[in-house]
């Protein structure tokens, strides 16, 4: 059963789906987001991806050219029906979109090389549950890379914004968490920054990029 956490988010972004892309805020975190990854995660022609919370697929697009297959998923059906619109105008292939929840969703039957998600992980209650899931789904030595914001006082979504489970992320809790689902390797690295008006003080959020990879044996 769905919780009413996953309702809500899966609601507000088929709502938004479509002027998804307009925003400069996030396709600045996507691109740099994006550029951290192939910067830090050896990406190979060879290799399956999986995207969770995959929203548009403006990180995974981006990583598409070097990757062997990327399957994208996310909670909300409107995201994806704008990636696979986007994806069929562009003649992207090698890329196939799923709705994945997996806090509730049998686990895909196929195994990765490399997992990735950005600016998902703070609308996801029991991250610790889902790290773990991510071991389970990639195969020895595969790639783990989490892009989300550092621990901030609420104030990057405003207090109206109930589909937000965490205000960003302490790294070392998140190395804690990666550790605890088996991950060896957790590197950090800030892959961007936002600029946000707060009460007509520029804010500065910070965006980590932490990577991990799944033993080869063990």
């Amino acid at each position: 059963m769905n919780t009413p956490l996953q309702e809500h988010n899966r609601a507000r972004f088929d709502a938004i789906a479509a002027g998804w892309d307009e925003s400069p805020m996030r396709s600045g975190i996507a691109t740099a987001v994006a550029a951290a990854i192939a910067e830090a995660v050896p990406l190979r022609l060879d290799w399956r991806a999986l995207e969770y919370g995959c929203g548009t697929g403006l990180v995974g697009v981006q990583l598409l050219p070097h990757l062997g297959h990327l399957l994208a998923t996310d909670l909300s059906p409107g995201m994806l029906a704008v990636l696979d619109q986007k994806a069929r105008a562009a003649g992207l292939e090698r890329i196939a979109t799923r709705t994945l929840d997996l806090t509730q969703d049998r686990p895909p039957a196929e195994r990765f090389d490399f997992i990735f998600t950005s600016m998902a992980l703070h609308h996801i209650d029991d991250v610790a549950a889902l790290l773990r899931a991510f071991a389970g789904l990639l195969v020895p030595g595969g790639w783990v890379a989490l892009a989300d914001l550092d621990a901030e006082d609420g104030s990057f979504h405003g207090p109206d914004s109930p589909g937000v489970a965490h205000q960003g992320f302490e790294r070392a809790q998140i190395e804690r968490w990666l550790e605890a689902a088996g991950f060896t390797s957790v590197r950090f690295r800030t892959a961007h920054t936002v600029e946000k008006d707060r009460d007509g003080e520029a804010r500065q959020y910070p965006v980590f990029l932490a990577t991990a990879q799944r033993p080869r044996s063990g």
